[in-house]
């Protein structure tokens, strides 16, 4: 799980170096473009972020963020992507959004991924886990940049630094 990457191509290299073909990417908004109220983020190239996450056309889902358009999202192969998705994995409900805007979650139990603040956060509420991946490209916690994965066989969802290094995990 991927959020406000901000067109930062060196943070994710070696992550996606390491995805296997198995694995579905998701991603939360704000994939190209740094926005105006942000810097730009080390290792900003978009147009290389593009390319590279293009390699993963068919197994990466995401929403539009409130930097996305929809010309950046067609070089991606997202083009069509919406502000809100909802996935049903191993009958699990994953709910994505950037987290920008209101939605409602369609479940009681199960997976809510959201962005937008830059800030990592994973906890269970009444059933339900709340994750924010942050960013790894421009994190405004003090992870030094975060992402997440879900492990559907072990049945765990954890947050990660950008060296890969497990902050927290749950239990799905």
């Amino acid at each position: 799980m991927l959020s406000d990457t901000h067109g930062a191509l060196s943070p994710l290299t070696r992550i996606l170096q390491e995805v296997d073909q198995n694995t579905l990417i998701m991603h939360s908004g704000d994939f190209l473009y740094h926005g105006p109220r942000n810097p730009l983020p080390e290792g900003y190239d978009p147009k290389g972020l593009a390319t590279l996450l293009a390699k993963f056309s068919g197994r990466i889902v995401g929403v539009r963020g409130n930097c996305d358009s929809e010309i950046d999202l067609e070089l991606v192969g997202l083009e069509n992507a919406a502000s809100a998705l909802t996935l049903l994995i191993n009958d699990l409900g994953i709910f994505i959004s950037h987290g920008h805007m209101k939605h409602e979650v369609p479940f009681e139990r199960g997976i809510v991924i959201s962005g937008h603040t830059h800030i990592s956060l994973l906890r269970k509420d009444n059933g339900i886990i709340f994750m924010n991946p942050g960013s790894l490209s421009l994190p405004k916690d003090q992870t030094g940049g975060s992402y997440g994965t879900i492990d559907f066989k072990k049945g765990i969802i954890s947050l990660r630094n950008g060296n890969g290094f497990e902050l927290k995990t749950l239990a799905l």
